[in-house]
């Protein structure tokens, strides 16, 4: 009986005091802020192709005026992969059947405008090597229709909704920058003369896109 009662004792004398003294709480915040990327032309958004005197121009065949350079840039805050998209704002004022880098495709190509309702030419944009924060990149292309990225074979800019990116190649597809480098040259092409309205009078080449630019 004695042994019992000293065993019972021991173990009372050794819990540890459960009582609680205090607490506190932490509280865990923060912003998650999203990727802001910033597009633009290292010139300036105009292209001047200067004065062209119509006394030069091929009656019978399209004229060819010398490609502008220009360069699309888009600079990011953080790493990002970026899509690009081009829409035509003269669609309407392009004259059909035209030929840029040797292709025929009117898709290839965009409106310079018009003179009396007629479509005065149009306007390639030739593509240049894409460059992500110092490196030489692959450009890529896809479309609603066939979403995989692919490479074109073109070397033109193509209208919406045909859309363009850059990375090591099609199977890795868009590589993410801080800094995205896209070269590009303006090809623009008057229709022959003989096409166009007979005037005395001055007339404005008016060719217009918008670049969209995507997050991916």
């Amino acid at each position: 009986m004695n042994k019992i009662f000293s065993a019972l004792a021991l173990a009372t004398a050794v819990a540890p005091f459960t009582a609680q003294a205090a607490s506190v709480d932490l509280t865990v915040t923060g912003t998650v802020i999203p990727t802001a990327c910033i597009p633009a032309f290292a010139s300036g958004t105009n292209v001047d192709l200067g004065r062209i005197y119509s006394a030069a121009l091929d009656p019978i065949a399209q004229n060819d005026l010398p490609p502008r350079d220009i360069t699309l840039k888009v600079a990011c805050d953080a790493p990002a992969a970026v899509e690009i998209a081009v829409t035509d704002n003269r669609g309407a004022t392009k004259v059909p059947g035209l030929a840029f880098n040797g292709r025929l495709n009117d898709d290839l190509y965009y409106g310079l405008g018009s003179t009396q309702g007629i479509g005065i030419g149009g306007f390639g944009l030739l593509t240049g090597q894409p460059n992500t924060d110092g490196n030489a990149q692959t450009l890529l292309a896809r479309s609603p229709a066939d979403p995989a990225w692919r490479v074109p074979v073109t070397g033109l800019v193509a209208n919406a909704p045909i859309s363009y990116s850059w990375g090591p190649s099609a199977v890795t597809g868009p590589a993410a920058a801080r800094l995205h480098t896209f070269p590009m040259k303006v090809a623009a092409v008057i229709r022959a003369t003989s096409e166009l309205p007979p005037t005395t009078s001055d007339f404005p080449l008016d060719g217009s896109v918008t670049f969209d630019l995507f997050y991916l």
